[in-house]
């Protein structure tokens, strides 16, 4: 945690916004093998997608059952966070070369939002996910940008190397 460019920033930016997140509240403990990180990238990849979710809480307090503030913060996360960089959308099977962020965070968001208990099926998801796209996909907070800041940090450690 304290090793990590991105998870250090985003930290510093949850306890500048007010919500201050103690070393002891982050645990991490070894999975089942079905639930293993597969790289130190992925594992701080999924733990920024998170404190994504953790510093929209905090600035924007989010209702999990507006459907429309779930798209915004999982577009946010996935935009953000690496997840949906070229390799790690390779090894989920999905090939593109034109847009294939946008389309991974799209996919992504929409997968979460129809997770939400308060979604009756994929289309409502679908039409949150499109009516926030534009300013949810442009707010890059607490980041200045998307490529200049967030994506090289995604780049730390490369897929096919096991977490040490």
């Amino acid at each position: 945690m304290n090793y990590s460019p991105v998870v250090v920033f985003m930290l510093k930016h949850l306890k500048v916004a007010g919500c201050d997140v103690p070393a002891q509240n982050i645990l991490c403990t070894p999975c089942d093998r079905t639930r293993n990180f597969f790289s130190q990238a992925h594992m701080e990849n999924t733990m920024v997608h998170e404190l994504m979710h953790m510093y929209d809480q905090c600035r924007f307090k989010v209702d999990w059952n507006d459907l429309r503030h779930h798209a915004c913060s999982e577009i946010r996360a996935n935009n953000l966070s690496g997840d949906c960089r070229y390799t790690r959308e390779l090894r989920r099977g999905f090939l593109s070369f034109s847009k294939q962020h946008q389309a991974c965070v799209r996919r992504r968001s929409i997968e979460s939002v129809a997770a939400n208990p308060a979604c009756p099926d994929e289309a409502t998801a679908e039409r949150a996910v499109n009516e926030v796209w534009d300013s949810c996909f442009n707010d890059t907070r607490p980041f200045d940008e998307v490529w200049k800041f967030s994506l090289p940090f995604a780049f730390l450690g490369d897929d096919s190397n096991p977490i040490p």
